[in-house]
């Protein structure tokens, strides 16, 4: 509530003229004007609150707990000013705001309950249904080989529980929620520090005795098998990992340890739960730190000849249905980080002959016998020379099939073939692939046209993730200028890296020299949405640094400068729906959005009724006013009695004269426009009265002549017989309005001074709700937005709830904005019903200013 009615206040109640119930009505303001701004500070959380299920924007856990613990708390001081207003009337609400803020907060903050399982179980012992206790990536390494019957490596995996008893018996839990409460992921200078400081105290920390044993003993079991010479790889499988979120290369791997680095080593890989990209990642898709558990599989290194990874089909061409095999000699080390080129084969079902791409492959990665890989030449005869021959090829494409088959899905497979030529799958994990829409981009005959007018910098490489996009082309120089990528940037790289991951949020594409389709940052690209072109060998060198230029990704093709025609808005990819934070808010919201207490002369229009956070607030907002206004009570005529205005517009409209309100005194509680003085009420009202504005009958249609669906027809208002929504109230002076309005399903609230110092006159609005579906209510607030725009104020928009302010403007112009507002609030009373499609909202808009209030085409 604004200074303009305090100061009204204490002059109506001034000692001259005080009585004491005039003392008590301006103690009942003072709470009455704090519960109006808690009033409006909870409809702004839960606006915010709901807003994230439908934003692109990720969010962090802390930021959802920070918004419901602030909520929480406003709602229990609602029920405390409320109380406080009426004389204690209602003391069950607080039982009830409390049940729901427990509820809501227990919901939140409840810690994940680990199952106690063995700290170590032997790769022999899992399948698919162990996911939760080893992580899917070991689950599904034991599923291939215990059910399949596909040839893996023998090993074992450190469990969940065994990560879980290492941080609890560290005391690691409390040290890594201090160090990484409040990390901006943006900011990569913070969230590297942070990591740092994370993953030193991991690897520092001392493991428990059992666990060092349990480990020791297995490496040993294995070391017994396959003979001293032999070396492990040890590999994250974290839970999340290997999911429908890919979590690929994010983690760490480390490959050729001995059995006397293996402890330290498997602290390594834990301790990569907290790499800066790792962080990045499944934040942004919707996992807290406590939803993702380090398992690590340790498996005996297969001495390879050849290496890589088989796509059981494209994920950019998912009707194709071609089956892709990447392959490099030596480790697949250099397949999945794309950092040497590789050989390519796409393989139709039933075709005889593959399509081959071969690349010359000078170095290779191979095991150092004194411990870790490096990369040595590749001898002269085989740099040229396809990795896999024609029967292994088709050996390698039959596993692939056999794996999609028995998981009923695409698959992103990692194999390697031995020295003797035996193949053996090292891991398989969901492929997602893009949608159609996503993956084809068809030209027109007028984009063809237009590019032609533009310079091709480059034509070529490989489609890891198809899309157009346009920025400043950043040529990468060294990994340490990441942290000067600007937004909007489209990187320029001499190779692919899942180091590039913390960019996916602000840049808008990637070109490569080197790189793979098949890779861990193409996986990670296609799940952003990302476009993104590797294998073009000559990017870095001939792509101008800081220039500005078109990608398209889906063509393989590099344009210089903007083209328009190619460069198609598109929606932001939702990465964090379905993900464990996204399932939390969606059921925490369930106690806190819902509007159930609708009518306030229903039955249920109580305390007990109150079944979310937003019926409290409802219900408060409610009885206040009613409190405030006294409305219905036998109280001595005179002194601050709420008068019913008489009107043909079908609202219940109550007024509270403050100081010379009226030009006359109302008779037997009802007053006419006629009698009223208020400059700003008299202005709102002319434009509600506008008679271009419809309150009964139905929405005008959107018009046929637009190409797109249109929204059915609307039937006439269900209240258009009846007042709409209400009751309103209204505070009025000479100079002074405060408003508030409930029509239908959304509220609306106005206050205002239109005085003789502009210094001293203002407009603050707001508005929400409705009876639509979210989408279609964000529509409409889209909507009003653009015309409070237009008629000057300044606006703030989320979701469904529009804010908006203007000031310092002299009473005739003041008045004609409210007048507007009037008509606004008039014409789009059923508009949510009405907008299907964002394209519509431009149509409205200018119809509004053309005096279409009913919008009829």
């Amino acid at each position: 509530m604004s200074s303009s009615l305090d100061q009204l206040i204490t002059k109506s109640t001034s000692t001259e003229r005080s009585t004491p119930e005039e003392f008590l009505f301006q103690q009942k303001y003072q709470f009455f004007k704090k519960l109006l701004h808690n009033n409006n500070r909870a409809l702004q959380l839960i606006n915010a609150l709901e807003n994230l299920l439908y934003d692109t924007r990720p969010f962090t856990f802390d930021e959802v707990l920070d918004q419901c613990e602030e909520l929480v708390g406003v709602v229990y001081e609602l029920a405390e000013e409320l109380n406080a207003i009426s004389g204690g009337k209602y003391p069950q609400l607080f039982g009830a705001a409390e049940k729901i803020g427990i509820h809501i907060l227990r919901g939140l903050t409840r810690q994940r309950k680990l199952e106690k399982t063995c700290l170590v179980l032997p790769l022999v012992r899992l399948s698919h249904e162990n996911a939760g206790q080893v992580g899917a990536k070991a689950a599904n390494l034991g599923e291939i080989s215990n059910r399949v019957g596909l040839p893996t490596p023998k090993g074992f995996a450190v469990s969940a529980y065994a990560c879980h008893d290492f941080f609890r018996s560290a005391g690691l839990y409390k040290a890594i929620q201090g160090e990484m409460k409040g990390v901006d992921i943006q900011d990569t200078a913070q969230l590297t520090q942070a990591c740092s400081t994370v993953q030193k105290r991991i690897i520092a920390a001392p493991l428990p005795d059992d666990l060092e044993c349990r480990i020791f003993y297995e490496a040993k079991e294995l070391f017994r098998e396959f003979g001293s010479r032999t070396r492990i790889a040890v590999r994250s499988s974290a839970t999340g990992e290997d999911s429908e979120s890919s979590f690929a290369g994010q983690h760490s791997t480390v490959l050729n340890v001995t059995q006397d680095t293996i402890l330290d080593t498997y602290k390594e890989v834990v301790a990569s739960l907290f790499n800066p990209r790792a962080v990045f990642y499944r934040r942004s898709i919707g996992y807290r730190d406590q939803d993702v558990v380090m398992c690590v599989l340790c498996l005996n290194m297969i001495d390879a000849r050849t290496s890589g990874v088989l796509y059981t089909q494209d994920p950019n061409e998912p009707e194709s249905r071609k089956l892709i095999i990447s392959a490099a000699w030596g480790l697949g080390v250099s397949v999945v980080d794309g950092s040497m080129p590789n050989d390519l084969w796409r393989i139709t079902p039933g075709e005889a002959k593959p399509e081959y791409s071969g690349a010359r492959k000078a170095r290779r990665i191979a095991m150092n016998p004194e411990g870790g890989i490096h990369d040595v030449a590749v001898e002269e005869h085989l740099q040229d020379q396809p990795c896999l021959n024609g029967d292994e090829v088709r050996a390698l494409a039959n596993y692939g099939w056999t794996l999609e088959k028995h998981y009923k899905r695409p698959l992103d497979i990692e194999w390697a073939m031995d020295q003797s030529g035996k193949l053996f799958i090292l891991q398989a994990r969901p492929l997602n692939l893009m949608l159609p829409a996503q993956a084809t981009q068809a030209f027109t005959e007028e984009a063809t046209t237009t590019m032609e007018g533009h310079d091709i910098l480059l034509c070529g490489g490989a489609t890891a993730s198809s899309g157009t996009a346009c920025g400043q082309a950043i040529v990468l120089k060294s990994e340490q200028d990441l942290a000067a990528v600007p937004e909007g940037a489209i990187l320029i790289a001499p190779q692919t890296s899942p180091s590039y991951v913390p960019l996916m949020g602000k840049i808008q594409g990637i070109i490569t020299d080197v790189g793979s389709v098949t890779g861990h940052m193409a996986s990670v690209a296609r799940e952003f949405g990302l476009p993104t072109l590797v294998g073009t060998e000559i990017a870095t060198s001939i792509i101008p640094h800081g220039e500005e230029i078109t990608l398209d990704a889906s063509r393989r093709t590099v344009y210089a400068g903007r083209v328009i025609n190619l460069i198609q808005a598109k929606p932001r990819t939702n990465l964090m729906k379905g993900s464990p934070l996204f399932r939390l808010v969606k059921e925490t919201l369930q106690k806190v959005v819902p509007l159930n207490l609708i009518d306030p002369k229903h039955v249920d229009f109580c305390p007990k009724g109150c079944l979310t956070l937003h019926d409290v607030v409802r219900f408060t907002h409610e009885k206040a006013m009613a409190e405030m206004f006294r409305i219905n009570e036998d109280i001595q005529e005179g002194i601050h009695l709420a008068v019913k205005l008489k009107t043909s517009l079908p609202l219940n409209t109550y007024i509270l004269d403050l100081d010379r309100g009226f030009k006359t005194f109302p008779v037997n509680g009802i007053v006419e426009l006629e009698q009223i003085a208020s400059r700003p009420f008299l202005a709102l009202f002319r434009g509600m009265e506008h008679p271009g504005v419809q309150w009964k009958g139905p929405v005008g249609d959107y018009p046929s002549c637009f190409a797109m669906d249109l929204p059915e027809p609307i039937p006439d208002d269900p209240n258009q017989d009846r007042p709409s929504g209400g009751p309103n109230y209204a505070f009025i002076s000479d100079d002074y309005l405060h408003y508030n309005a409930r029509l239908g399903y959304h509220f609306v609230t106005i206050d205002t001074y239109c005085g003789q110092q502009v210094n001293d006159n203002y407009i603050i609005f707001s508005f929400k709700g409705g009876a639509a579906d979210v989408s279609r209510r964000t529509r409409r607030a889209l909507m009003i937005a653009a015309i409070l725009k237009r008629l000057g104020l300044r606006v703030e928009q989320t979701g469904d709830f529009v804010h908006g302010e203007i000031k310092k403007y002299d009473h005739p112009r003041m008045e004609e904005k409210l007048d507007f507002i009037g008509r606004l609030m008039g014409s789009v009373h059923l508009l949510d019903m009405v907008l299907t499609d964002d394209a519509q909202i431009p149509w409205y808009v200018e119809q509004f200013f053309k005096g279409n209030y009913s919008f009829k085409p």
